[in-house]
């Protein structure tokens, strides 16, 4: 009978009324009676303990911002401004090791070895950010913070993050697009601080998926790296594999493997052909014999498929920064592909954000009052500096450029009241819409003769498709356009072009539309995700329009090129027939509030109290 009842005070209460020792019926009313009277008191006292945990219910203090991108500076001043009894520290990696002292040194283990890490307290910024920094000596060996996207180096600053986090203990971690708990799929701890993820694209991490042993030797613990190393198949492999390339005899588990670790893919570049090669054959007996190792990693709920997935697995609040990404991905489960079902089992929600873009970083500085006088000499500036003469010496402004690694194909032609096009992409064909962007270019330049393009995609020239494209531009259309393959400073490109191309087909979540819009450079964008919650369509709103969008999302249309080169057409006839119209248009842009308002910050505010 007691396994039955959910407490011991319910069953004992029951156990009395059946008490054999109770003979007459006057006995049995007086322990109804008493069992009445206990009940009555055990509510009592269980409603003065609910009101007096709600009186003592601690209320965050301190939050612990985890990014590798640039630091949330006008999101964190926003907030404290907003809630001055709250902090944000902000806990990244640095490349290179800090001058001050180490606040703190201290040892984790991974890819079978125990390695050393540095959390440095850095001086107070005047905004009153404090920031915390780690180091490891893996990292000097990253030439740029974008590196740190790497699963070899985002593993080891993650597995530093958490044990950081744990000696700094605040109350709410904040992590922004980062999979926070990788690392920890084999832990049985419980991570005690509470975890707001925040997560731009789910197809990003669903597509980013690893080799079963390449994932092992980045995430498991230590208990289960000797229990892979110690693996009769696994280590007859990896001293195959070795051997395959040194002279030298096996010696060494952790010698082997650190050699093949740092090799990986220089080894596994035939995979993609499928040819029997040795170094195949091995690799994959290797991938097969840590499924069987790992039962786990067989299912379909398995994290090493997908970084993401453990993370969302055990945060305490998800949400993405678009509300028609969030209803899209509620309404088509195949958006967020296997993080679905775990969506559905988070607390999940959406927030935005905002974009505080300062105006020194361009050429010429204007507001929405001076724009007409002072915006055309950006452009001016612009079409000078990539003028055939300085493109064929490296002539161009090195303000331009975020380093020096980058190269310039094609060039432009003086015709400063043409229409100038700005587009940027990565080498994602399909999700960034690059063919969609090229076939829509080579339609208008066939029915505009003074139009012209400068395109940014960076390692783009590797790309076979993206290359062709580019030849073709050289080939037919000289003087007209410009590809850049490398990193921009945008607003200097933003603030002297026209108009910016968006033609995403997958639910974007970038701020770059922001940016654009910041410096009056008109968005013409595809109608999902942000762009959908943030872009007013002029032709749909004549007062705060500050943009062109198509009418249908572009991944679900048979022809989006064609979609896409109506908007297009759209946009340049305005410019080229209604000045007064695109006037309103840049001054609705630069007035367009895209800063971190109340609403925003209140929003987070909640999530947070939620935690």
């Amino acid at each position: 009978m007691n396994s039955f009842y959910e407490t011991e005070a319910h069953s004992k209460e029951f156990d009395n009324i059946d008490d054999e020792s109770f003979s007459d019926f006057e006995d049995i009313r007086r322990a109804d009676f008493i069992c009445t009277l206990r009940r009555r008191f055990n509510l009592f006292k269980k409603l003065v303990s609910i009101k007096s945990k709600k009186k003592s219910k601690k209320l965050f203090k301190q939050v612990l911002y985890v990014t590798i991108d640039n630091i949330p500076k006008d999101y964190i001043e926003s907030f404290q401004k907003q809630y001055p009894d709250k902090t944000i520290d902000v806990l990244f990696p640095v490349i290179k090791k800090p001058e001050q002292k180490c606040s703190w040194s201290f040892e984790f283990f991974l890819q079978n070895r125990i390695n050393n890490a540095y959390l440095y307290k850095l001086p107070k910024r005047r905004d009153n950010i404090q920031m915390w920094a780690i180091y490891a000596p893996i990292f000097s060996q990253i030439k740029s913070s974008s590196e740190f996207s790497r699963l070899f180096y985002l593993a080891h600053f993650i597995k530093c993050a958490r044990i950081c986090a744990l000696k700094l203990k605040p109350d709410i971690i904040h992590s922004d697009n980062i999979p926070f708990f990788l690392g920890a799929e084999f832990e049985r701890k419980r991570f005690p601080i509470k975890t707001l993820q925040v997560v731009n694209d789910f197809s990003i991490y669903e597509n980013n998926k690893f080799e079963p042993f390449w994932a092992a030797i980045n995430l498991v613990d230590k208990k289960n790296m000797r229990r892979l190393c110690r693996d009769k198949i696994i280590k007859k492999c990896i001293a195959s594999l070795f051997n395959l390339h040194n002279t030298r005899k096996f010696y060494q588990m952790r010698e082997c493997l650190e050699f093949i670790y740092k090799n990986y893919f220089k080894f596994r570049r035939y995979i993609d052909k499928c040819e029997d090669i040795d170094e195949n054959i091995l690799f994959n007996r290797m991938n097969a014999r840590v499924l069987k190792i790992f039962p786990k990693i067989a299912c379909e709920d398995d994290t090493y498929y997908n970084s993401m997935y453990n993370t969302v697995k055990k945060t305490d609040f998800l949400a993405v920064v678009s509300k028609t990404y969030y209803e899209a991905i509620n309404a088509e489960p195949e958006l967020s592909g296997r993080l679905f079902k775990k969506l559905k089992q988070t607390k999940s929600g959406y927030v935005s954000y905002g974009v505080n873009l300062p105006q020194y970083l361009i050429y010429q500085p204007f507001n929405a009052g001076n724009f007409r006088d002072l915006r055309w000499r950006n452009k001016k500036y612009l079409i000078k500096e990539f003028a055939s003469d300085r493109v064929k010496t490296r002539f161009v402004d090195r303000t331009l450029f975020k380093n020096e690694d980058y190269a310039i194909r094609g060039y432009l032609d003086s015709f400063y009241d043409a229409p100038l096009i700005f587009g940027t992409f990565s080498d994602e064909i399909f999700q960034q819409g690059v063919d969609i962007a090229f076939n829509s270019i080579f339609k208008l330049f066939e029915q505009y003769k003074n139009l012209q393009v400068v395109i940014n995609i960076s390692n783009g020239l590797k790309n076979n498709y993206i290359k062709s494209c580019v030849e073709f531009l050289e080939r037919n259309y000289s003087g007209r356009a410009v590809f850049i393959d490398g990193e921009l400073n945008y607003p200097q490109f933003m603030s002297g072009c026209d108009m910016i191309m968006l033609p995403l087909r997958e639910n974007p979540t970038s701020a770059i539309h922001y940016e654009a819009m910041k410096y009056g450079c008109i968005p013409i964008a595809s109608k999902c995700g942000i762009y959908n919650d943030t872009i007013a369509d002029i032709f749909d709103d004549m007062v705060e329009g500050c943009g062109f969008k198509t009418k249908t999302l572009l991944l679900k249309e048979e022809n989006p090129a064609e979609i896409y080169l109506a908007v297009l057409n759209k946009a340049l006839n305005l410019y080229s027939k209604n000045p007064s119209s695109w006037n309103l248009l840049i001054k609705n842009a630069l007035n367009y509030n895209s800063g971190w308002t109340f609403e925003i910050i209140e929003k987070y505010n909640e999530i947070y109290e939620c935690l």
